[in-house]
């Protein structure tokens, strides 16, 4: 038992040193594609891959957790990134929180200098050369945007950029976004917990974006959309980035 404990501690200091080190290397993005990326049309939700959604309200964009960077922690990116012309009507990002794959400084220097970034308090540190507007969120704050409101919610994960061990502290969030045509929930990064059944009952979404995989797998995937009674669920957190030293697969 013992030895177990020590050979998982030493291979999450191993895990921790890699991430380290490719974060510290000066960060690249990858290659403009506007053939595979068109403006996002109006009133509708664009996936960009990864995490990342642009929001379409009656032309207010809203975007969640861009990344474009070749490299996100041990994963690289095996697909293009929109051209500057899909974002440019961008108002508000929302971030999660503040791990690799879902905060990116250099990639929210591409977007438009009046867009609000939106995110919990541990992304903050990372943020602070950027020269744009930031709001910091816990569960049940409000953010009001034309017409409706955005609404950060808890989810169950680190909220760190280099933390491993999952929680509801709200170090790491979820939003709802309240329009006039429909309210949408994006999870952000979270395991499940019973907070999707009170998101469910409070806010009724009728779209959910779920970030799946390795963080919302199998059944657990499907009881968060049972729970929040969304008329449509669209999955996320996949796509953009395979691992370099894992293959992006677990057993059901």
């Amino acid at each position: 038992m013992a030895l177990n404990m020590m050979i998982k501690s030493i291979l999450k200091l191993l895990v921790i040193l890699i991430l380290v080190g490719i974060a510290g290397c000066a960060p690249t993005l990858g290659q403009v594609d506007p053939v595979l990326y068109p403006d996002p049309p109006v009133n509708a939700i664009t996936f960009w891959g990864h995490s990342c959604c642009y929001i379409d309200v009656d032309g207010f964009g809203i975007v969640t957790d861009p990344v474009f960077e070749m490299w996100a922690s041990v994963r690289r990116r095996k697909v293009p990134i929109p051209p500057p012309s899909a974002y440019k009507e961008t108002r508000i990002i929302l971030i999660s929180h503040a791990h690799s794959d879902h905060l990116s400084p250099k990639t929210l220097t591409l977007f438009p200098q009046d867009a609000i970034i939106i995110c919990p308090e541990p992304c903050l540190k990372h943020l602070a050369k950027l020269k744009k507007e930031i709001r910091l969120m816990e569960p049940g704050d409000e953010y009001t945007i034309p017409a409706g409101r955005i609404v950060a919610v808890p989810a169950f994960h680190p909220g760190g950029r280099y933390s491993l061990k999952g929680n509801d502290d709200a170090g790491a969030l979820g939003y709802i976004i309240e329009t006039p045509v429909s309210t949408i929930y994006y999870s952000g990064d979270t395991k499940y917990f019973p907070g999707f059944e009170d998101i469910g009952l409070k806010y009724r979404p009728r779209i959910a974006i779920l970030n799946i995989n390795s963080h919302l797998h199998s059944i657990n995937a499907v009881r968060a959309a049972w729970a929040l009674r969304s008329e449509t669920v669209i999955p996320a957190h996949y796509g953009a980035y395979g691992y370099l030293f894992f293959r992006e697969y677990r057993k059901p």
